[in-house]
């Protein structure tokens, strides 16, 4: 089921991504979702990072390889749960603006 954000025109997205930039932009939300950006780019650059590493050096590359794995997991889960909760805001401020027919 759509939300009602997503049914907008692109003009009308726009402005509603305005509201939102200038309601949050000094918010504990707004520094929540850059810490949460450090942690999937640290969490994405380690898995790689340790996946190199173990071929280059390990001879036990199973673990390794789990453990990127799962870091990869955390990282995409950090993503999604935060693309959910901005396209809430922004469905939020979209019905709170939605002109009267």
């Amino acid at each position: 089921m759509k939300k009602y954000y997503q049914t907008l025109n692109k003009e009308k997205k726009n402005e509603i991504k305005k509201i939102y930039n200038e309601t949050y932009k000094n918010t504990e939300l707004q520094s929540r979702f850059t810490r949460l950006n450090i942690y999937i780019i640290v969490a994405i650059l380690s898995a790689f990072i340790l996946l190199i590493l173990s071929y280059k050096y390990e001879d036990n590359h199973v673990y390794s390889i789990i453990i990127s794995i799962i870091l990869i997991a955390t990282a995409i889960v950090f993503i999604i749960g935060k693309n959910i909760i901005k396209s809430n805001l922004l469905n939020k401020i979209a019905l709170k603006n939605k002109p009267n027919k």
